[in-house]
C-alpha cells in the first residue's frame, strides 16, 4: 500500500513510497524510450535492410549502404545498450547525434508535423540521459559498484 504523507509545511514528503525513488523513474524512462525506439525505428533497420537501404534520408550524400549504418547504430545498438544501462551516456550520445541530424537535415526543424515531433522528443529524451545517466538500476551501475572498494 501507498502512503502518501504531507509534512507540516504541506508538501508530499517521499518517505516510504514510490515517489521518491529516482532511479525507478530513470529505469522506466530508459526501457520505455529505449523500447520504442527499437520498436519504430531499428527493427526496421535490422530486418528490412535491404528496403531501408533503397529510402533512407541521407542528408551528408554518405550513400545509403553508410549512412543506413550510421542510423542503424543508433537506433539498434543504441537503444539495446540504453535498455539494459550499458554505457548509456555513450548510447544517449549516439541517439541525439543521430535524431538531431534527422530533426535538422530531414525533418527540417518541422516540430509540429507528427516525425519532426518523435525526432525531437528522442533528442530531448536522449539528452536528458547525457546529463542524468542510467541511475541505479543498470549495468552502469552494477560496474562502478564492483570498481570501489
Amino acid at each position: 500500500m501507498i502512503r502518501l504523507r504531507c509534512s507540516k509545511s504541506g508538501k508530499l514528503t517521499t518517505k516510504n513510497n514510490i515517489f521518491g525513488h529516482p532511479d525507478i523513474g530513470l529505469l522506466i524512462f530508459r526501457v520505455l524510450i529505449s523500447s520504442a525506439l527499437y520498436i519504430n525505428h531499428g527493427h526496421e533497420k535490422l530486418f528490412h535492410f535491404e528496403e531501408m537501404r533503397e529510402k533512407i534520408a541521407d542528408p551528408f550524400h554518405f550513400g545509403g549502404l553508410p549512412t543506413l549504418l550510421i542510423a542503424g547504430i543508433s537506433d539498434v545498438l543504441g537503444s539495446f545498450m540504453l535498455f539494459i544501462g550499458y554505457k548509456t551516456r555513450l548510447a544517449a550520445l549516439l541517439i541525439a547525434i543521430n535524431t538531431l541530424t534527422a530533426f535538422i537535415y530531414v525533418q527540417h526543424l518541422h516540430i509540429t508535423e507528427l516525425r519532426g515531433e518523435i525526432a525531437f522528443l528522442y533528442l530531448c529524451a536522449s539528452l536528458s540521459l547525457i546529463f542524468t545517466g542510467a541511475g541505479k538500476y543498470s549495468l552502469d551501475h552494477r560496474q562502478s559498484q564492483s570498481i570501489q572498494p
